[in-house]
Parts: C-alpha cells; structure tokens; sequence
C-alpha cells in the first residue's frame, strides 16, 4: 500500500473513532448511560449537548491554530485527544467524569473532522473533492456500525464495556496515524484567516444557517431514535439497536453516494437531495413501524453523509489546504451550535411530552426549513460543476 493510500486509510478510520466513538456511541448508550446514573432525560440530553458545546469551542481554536500547526498535526492531536476522552469515559465512576470525558472527546474531535476533509483531498485531488469528502463521511459510518455491533455484543446492561473496546481500537488508529501521516507546518499564522476565508465563498451566510439546521436535525436524530422505538413504539432492544445500525450502513453507503453525485451535479444540487432525504427519512422514523423505520434509518444515515459532503465542497469549490481548513473550522461552529440545540432541545421536549416521537417531528420541520433556505440561493440550474479555480 502507497503512503497515501495509508494515511488515507488512517484518516476514515480517525473520522471513525472521533465522530463515532468519541461523539454518537453517547447517542446510542443514551438510554443505558441515563438508567445507570439514575438521571433524566433532559440531563442526559444536557451531557449529549456539553460534548456538541465542546465540538464548537474546538472548532473555532482548529481554526485559529490549522494555519501554524498546519493539517496533520492538528489532526493527529485531535485524535489523541478523543482517545484519552474514550479511555475516561471506559472508567467512568461517576456522571462528573463521564461529563468531562465527552466534553474532551467533542472538544477533540473537532480537530480531526475540520482537517481530515482538506487531507483526503490532497491525497485524491481536487478532481475527486466530493469522493475524498464521501470517504471521510463513510469513516462515521463504520464506527457507527461498530459501535452498534459492540453494543449487542459486549454491551449488556454496562455501557463502559463498549466504551474499552472502542478505546483499545482509537489506541492502535492513533499510533497508525501517528507513524504514517507526514509531519509539516503550516502556511499562515492569520488569526483571523478562517473568517476571511470564509467570506470568500458564495452564499456563505446561507451556508452558515444551513449547516447549523442539518446539525441540529442530524444531532436529534442520532440522539433520540434508539430511545423513541425502544420506549415509545416498544419494538425492543434489539430492533432499536438495528435501527442505529443501519443508520451507520447509510452514512457508510452515503460517501460514495453523495461523492460522486457531488462531483457529477455539483453541492447544490446534491445538497437538496440530501435534505428531502432527511426530513422524509425522519417522519418515517416517526411512525414507529418497526420495518418502515429500519429502512427510513439507511436513508437517514445517508443524508447524513451528504450534507456534510455538500457543504464541504462547496467551501472547496474555492479554497484549498490549511486555507480550507480554517473556513471549514469555522462553519463549524455553526454545525456545532446545530449539534448542542439538538439533543438539548429533544431532551426538554421528551420530559414535557413524556415521547421522544416530538422531537423527531420537530427534526423533520427543521429538515425541511435548511431545504427551503438552500432553494432560497437559486442558480441550482446554472451551478457549474467543474473546479472554479
């Protein structure tokens, strides 16, 4: 294997333990985390919300320090970081260190998902911007596959069994990482160059308040689906756990999906698409119809691959390397503001409703108003699809 199909390698499954190990695995614990430490629904969802808060702060410091630190080293902090976080929350004595340890993880992760993107496309070329994104997306989706497999296997009624085994694989992908991903500096020390970069892409306001839309529907989502059949539509454990499962076979099958039409149709296009995927995908869901639901879950996890794919191209579309790296490190924040509202916001509503299935209805709504927004921009028909640059 060619170096750069190594350390192409090592990013997906680095995108696998920080967003999937380091993030989601909470969402699909959730129930087990909150019976355990005796707690509600709406602190368990306040925990799931300080780990997205943390994912936030950590974006904004990626985009202040990717120009000195430069793409790699950012990255591979940021998965030192995660796995430290996973190793806490494997102990896990008490809701305090737990707390702490998911908000290392969010934290952390930030420092891979913003760079990995501008990595895999070095490797691939900026031909296959949308592929090189489709990979990285398909990373969440393995480790999400992971997690779930963990789950039915090792996890039972302790949720820190997943937890040790998901730390031991971040151990080894760290020191994989670590010993083939080249180690160079950065091109600028411009605290500022995220905004300024930012700014030079099209509709980047737009871009913001969507990006924050389809986090705060994806976050809810992930959060509350596992909850909401196993308590509300009572199809038992394990077809809830299923259900997260395929979730993860959609985001898996969501990269070379949403990759190659982006690259084929351009962002904008495949970016609608995505978001009618979603909201559709969530109001199945909704119903509680056991088969409906699993299949509804795949398209899910699908959109959930494209709309960070979209979004990342479309700031690619016009910057390149640490550049790319500081204005996706600002977007986002906003995907992170996205991601807190989520889990916050369900777990309120689940508590005064005594179901999860509103917060999944005011997901799909939120889904639709991001669809709204990204029409609002126009020039769907006209979009060019080759490299502007």
């Amino acid at each position: 294997m060619t170096s750069g199909r190594l350390v192409l390698c090592g990013v997906v499954l680095g995108t696998a333990v920080s967003q999937a190990f380091g993030r989601f695995t909470y969402s699909l614990l959730f129930t087990d985390v909150r019976d355990d430490l005796g707690i509600s629904n709406t602190a368990a969802g306040a925990m799931g919300s300080a780990n997205l808060v943390a994912y936030l702060v950590g974006s904004l410091g990626v985009s202040l320090i990717v120009g000195r630190w430069g793409l790699g080293a950012v990255a591979r902090a940021g998965l030192a970081g995660v796995t430290c976080g996973l190793g806490l929350l494997a102990w896990g004595p008490s809701t305090a260190v737990i707390a702490a340890a998911l908000v290392l993880t969010g934290c952390a992760a930030a420092g891979v998902w913003v760079t990995t993107p501008a990595i895999a496309t070095e490797i691939l070329g900026v031909a296959r911007r949308g592929l090189a994104l489709g990979l990285v997306g398909t990373g969440v989706g393995i480790g999400v596959i992971t997690a779930s497999l963990l789950d039915l296997a090792v996890g039972g009624t302790d949720f820190r069994s997943v937890y040790v085994v998901e730390f031991a694989v971040g151990l080894v992908v760290l020191i994989s990482l670590m010993s083939s991903m080249p180690r160079r500096g950065g091109t600028t020390g411009d605290r500022m160059s995220g905004f300024a970069a930012l700014r030079m892409v099209p509709n980047w306001r737009r871009l913001l308040i969507e990006y924050l839309l389809l986090a705060w529907a994806m976050s809810t989502v992930m959060t509350f689906t596992v909850g909401f059949l196993e308590d509300d539509a009572h199809v038992g454990r394990t077809t809830a756990n299923a259900a997260f499962l395929m979730i993860g076979v959609g985001i898996v099958l969501g990269g070379p999906v949403f990759g190659p039409l982006t690259d084929k149709f351009g962002p904008l296009r495949s970016q609608v698409a995505g978001l009618a995927l979603m909201a559709s995908s969530t109001l199945v869901i909704a119903t509680g119809h056991p088969a409906a639901a699993l299949c509804a879950a795949s398209g899910f996890g699908m959109a959930f691959t494209g709309g960070p794919v979209t979004i990342g191209a479309r700031i690619g579309d016009h910057l390149d390397g640490e550049a790319f790296g500081a204005a996706y490190g600002i977007a986002t924040i906003a995907f992170g503001l996205g991601l807190a509202i989520g889990p916050q916001l369900g777990g309120i509503l689940a508590d005064a409703s005594g179901s999860s299935r509103p917060a999944l209805l005011v997901t799909a709504f939120v889904s639709l108003t991001a669809l709204v927004v990204t029409l609002s921009e126009g020039g769907l028909l006209s979009e060019r699809v080759e490299d502007p640059r």
